[in-house]
């Protein structure tokens, strides 16, 4: 469960990495689109972290 909760840091903070390395002048769209992958990726990892935790105790 520890390493759940970890990995979804990681991805919050990988999600934040990426969203400021990448340049918004040079290719709004794309910047716009992998801002937008790596937060639903953040969105299903979260999910998954709820409904494994509802699992594990209930």
């Amino acid at each position: 469960m520890i390493i759940v909760v970890v990995l979804t840091l990681a991805l919050f903070g990988a999600t934040t990495f990426s969203a400021l390395q990448q340049p918004l002048a040079r290719s709004p769209v794309a910047h716009h689109r992998l801002t937008g992958v790596l937060l639903v990726m953040s969105l299903a990892v979260v999910v998954a972290l709820i409904t494994t935790t509802l699992v594990v105790y209930l």
